[in-house]
């Protein structure tokens, strides 16, 4: 609510007339920080402190005489700050989900014991080992934490639930067993072995939200509201960058600065991918209720529509590296320039404005009395900003036929109008996403919100489906292999019977599902965190600690600086994240005590131990069963992506099948017939989110893949792999363009109700542009299946049949789309009809063509760049060439 209100009514102008820089304020705390310097060390570093100091306060339970009274009641409040460190994350949203999940599961093991000390309420400590008690313990301890093993549970909920259910079933089936539990609901017992933990989450799942809510410190860190600041500043950044874009084409030369647009770009996508990061959580800030519901609904309906902008935009960006800025080209400029800089200005207003306005969860007929005549006057600003969009669209599309048959001698496609076309048309479509945005703003519409009730029903629907057959394996080896050696325990004391440390400590390391070979390098790593924060938090506590007066504070003052490192590494690292976890966990748990008490050397070698048997059993499951490559998940990732690409060239130039050759001049798009059966809103992103998908999963995985233990393998091919992901990235923004200009031409002729259908399939049924598709594809199977062949490829031995497909690829290399442009240019003026649109440049066949034929020859190059970077692999021999 507050952001909105700091932006005030209106749209803000500089003295040139653009619009000034949304700046919201930052909290003390950042500011001491020093947010204006680096803001991602001042949020982290924020969020640290926050969560050290509340660790340091926990811990003077254990150091102040009249607050020590706290841990008599059956919890601890060492674990208190454990369950904070597990609860804790980046904002109100993450944090509400992930205490919800501790909770979870640690409730449903507790209410597991009740059961089980229900039925059987001295547990084996009167019967024998094969006694029906023992049978009724084991089979209980089995088919429990199985089914956490085989269904999928959220991880949280797995972890809790596995390490608690291995000590509550350790101690049922322990012969001399004294720990005392609860029998059931009317026998509840506070200081119980099941319901004190229990508390003891409660306490902690409540105090790490608290930690993230508004404070004397700084503002409640909400996704929500992160995500507010990020839309509008994207918003405002892809305005200005349009309006840079738009001054360096019109220049008279290709400069330094058309290369730093790229660069730009990729910090504007990387943005766009934090808002998505942002958002991931904020439906546990809200349930989809209210105002803040209404924000969060705006900005998904934005989210879609920022990615389609970014992808012109690159596109867009490619066009002005490849133009050759003749003289052909100042004239048309000199023509249009000042109508594209007006259609970039008031396009620019027009998104704003519309972003502003979601972010506040503008929706008209929620409002009353003064707010409802601000709304209304608010919905009369935004309506003219849309008309004055809509009065520039048609002043460009007419300056443009106009332009072009002046300097071009013709009002059709030329080979030297490509990029112009192309540019232009791209500009047109940013205006017409504004527009489109705009448009679902005041229609006072929202995707349905998903309520209490039925994210339930989905969570308990998305459970009950099955983990893979591998990953219940390999963590059922890891599991019940270190708790089966708990069981029995290990001669010369180096770890008693029934002893379920390792057991609990495996649920900790255990990797997701998905996860490749590299989950045995994380384990190794993840040792670091557990028996480092073991070690050095019994150092710090047997070296800093003293019952004198003046404990507390120096207590108080090593847990928070502690504390506050652990949690800067949980916060800030990808790589060593959850390291930064275990220490700030396991090294509360060792440092958080009595001050009278004291590990002894035995007590910490022995946690060592079952932390180390912990770390053998998980790996021994990944080896065993042969956790799969993250090379060859990634690989499969990378590859599904380039399959989803290949179906939607061939639907898109009506090439059919592999096996079918459809002839040239009889094509049709099968894109057209989906939205005529499904209609536009529907196809028009469609691939986009499974291309995206696809490549951020490859390129997740991927990150992994050097760190995996490769044994018997070569290690992995991080240069052809970056190019193939590269490649494969920029081959799905260029047939995401190519769609996204049919489906919206398609949707503009749908609106008019003209009766016509955009001419595509007159473009793609000419003969050049025909062969070149059946060549590009052609090649294009080749090309990716040798791709796929070299990078499965991980030992020395020699390749069978690569020869052939060398051969054949080099025997007919496929060139660059320049050659054939002429004819191409030619064919495609004569198949599209005379008439001209004025109305848009979305409308104009002519630009339409441009799109497919500049975005045609983007793919053929990355085809070519993976064919020369696949015949620099050392895998391939001159023999096979």
């Amino acid at each position: 609510g507050w952001r909105s209100r700091y932006l005030g009514n209106g749209i803000s102008l500089e003295p040139d007339g653009s619009i000034t820089k949304p700046v919201f304020p930052v909290g003390f705390g950042q500011r001491l920080l020093g947010h204006d310097k680096n803001s991602n060390f001042a949020i982290w570093a924020d969020l640290s402190l926050r969560c050290a100091v509340m660790c340091g306060v926990i811990a003077l339970t254990y150091w102040v005489p009249f607050l020590e009274p706290l841990n008599n009641y059956g919890w601890s409040m060492q674990y208190v700050v454990v369950i904070i460190c597990f609860s804790v994350y980046m904002d109100i949203g993450n944090t509400t989900s992930l205490a919800w999940y501790n909770f979870y599961g640690t409730l449903l093991p507790t209410l597991n014991v009740f059961l089980m000390w229900g039925f059987c309420p001295d547990g084996v400590t009167k019967s024998e080992t094969f006694s029906p008690t023992w049978w009724f313990g084991m089979i209980d301890f089995v088919i429990f934490n199985g089914a956490f093993l085989v269904l999928n549970v959220p991880v949280g909920v797995r972890m809790f639930a596995l390490s608690w259910q291995a000590y509550f079933s350790m101690a049922f089936l322990d012969p001399q067993n004294t720990t005392k539990f609860s029998t059931g609901l009317d026998d509840v017992i506070l200081e119980g072995a099941a319901v004190g933990p229990l508390v003891g989450t409660i306490f902690g799942c409540i105090i790490s939200i608290l930690v993230v809510c508004l404070s004397p410190w700084g503002y409640a860190l909400t996704g929500l509201g992160a995500a507010q600041e990020q839309a509008i500043g994207i918003a405002w950044s892809e305005g200005m960058q349009w309006k840079q874009m738009i001054k360096l084409y019109k220049g008279s030369e290709s400069t330094i600065e058309i290369d730093r647009l790229k660069g730009e770009a990729k910090i504007l996508e990387a943005k766009v991918h934090k808002l998505d990061s942002m958002m991931s959580a904020t439906w546990w800030e809200c349930f989809d209720l209210w105002k803040a519901g209404r924000v969060r609904a705006h900005i998904i309906a934005l989210q879609s529509k920022l990615d389609c902008m970014h992808d012109w935009l690159k596109g867009s960006i490619q066009a002005m590296q490849d133009e050759d800025f003749n003289d052909l080209h100042d004239k048309l400029m000199g023509k249009v320039g000042d109508k594209l800089d007006k259609l970039a200005d008031v396009t620019g207003k027009l998104m704003f404005r519309a972003v502003k306005m979601g972010i506040n969860g503008f929706a008209l007929s929620k409002y009353s009395g003064a707010d409802a005549a601000l709304a209304q006057i608010e919905q009369r600003e935004l309506t003219a900003d849309m008309k004055a969009v809509a009065a520039a669209q048609k002043e460009l599309a007419e300056s443009f036929a106009a332009a072009r048959e002046e300097v071009f001698g013709a009002n059709t496609l030329t080979s030297d109008s490509l990029g112009e076309h192309f540019f232009v048309f791209a500009l047109a479509t940013y205006g017409q996403i504004a527009t489109e945005y705009a448009e679902y703003i005041l229609s006072d519409k929202r995707a349905e919100p998903q309520g209490i009730l039925k994210s339930c029903f989905n969570g308990v629907k998305d459970t009950l489906a099955f983990n893979s057959l591998n990953f219940i394996m390999r963590t059922s080896v890891g599991f019940f292999g270190a708790w089966v050696i708990g069981y029995f325990g290990m001669p010369g004391g180096i770890m008693a019977p029934y002893s379920s440390t390792a057991a609990g400590t495996t649920a900790y390391l255990m990797a997701a599902e998905g996860k490749g070979g590299s989950a045995i390098m994380k384990n190794v790593a993840r040792f670091q965190g557990t028996g480092g924060g073991t070690i050095i938090g019994q150092l710090l506590f047997t070296t800093l600690m003293t019952c004198a007066w003046y404990g507390g504070i120096i207590g108080f003052g090593v847990v928070v600086i502690y504390e506050f490192f652990a949690f800067y590494l949980y916060f800030s690292s990808q790589s060593f994240g959850y390291v930064g976890l275990l220490l700030a966990a396991y090294g509360a748990e060792h440092m958080i005590m009595g001050c009278s008490s004291q590990d002894t050397p035995g007590g910490v070698y022995n946690t060592i131990v079952d932390q180390t048997m912990a770390i053998l059993c998980v790996t021994a499951g990944d080896l065993i069963i042969g956790n799969r490559s993250s090379g060859h998940l990634a690989a499969e990732a990378l590859f599904t992506m380039t399959n989803i690409l290949e179906g939607a060239m061939r639907d898109l130039f009506g090439i059919g099948s592999h096996d079918v050759n459809t002839p040239r001049n009889k094509r049709h798009c099968a894109l057209i017939d989906r939205i005529a059966d499904h209609g536009a809103a529907v196809v028009h992103s469609a691939h986009k989110i499974d291309i995206q998908s696809k490549h951020m999963q490859a390129e997740s995985i991927g990150s992994e893949a050097p760190l995996e233990p490769r044994f018997y393998r070569m290690p992995f091919k991080q240069g052809l792999w970056d190019s193939l992901l590269k490649c494969g990235g920029h081959i799905g923004v260029n047939l995401c363009c190519i769609e996204y200009a049919i489906t919206d031409a398609e949707a503009r002729h749908a609106r008019d109700k003209s009766g016509k259908h955009v001419a595509v399939d007159a473009m793609i049924s000419t003969p050049t542009l025909g062969k070149i598709a059946d060549d590009t594809m052609a090649r294009w199977e080749k090309v990716f299946s040798l791709a796929e062949t070299l990078m499965l490829h991980e030992t020395n031995d020699k390749l069978t049949n690569l020869s052939m497909s060398c051969k054949q690829l080099l025997g007919c290399p496929m060139e660059k789309l320049d050659p054939s442009l002429p004819a191409i240019v030619e064919e495609i003026s004569q198949a599209l009809s005379s008439s001209i649109s004025t109305d848009s440049i979305l409308a104009d066949g002519v630009s339409l063509a441009s799109v497919l034929v500049m975005m045609m020859s983007g793919i053929i190059d990355r085809i070519n760049t993976m064919e020369e970077v696949c015949f620099k692999d050392p895998d391939i021999g001159l023999e096979d060439l």
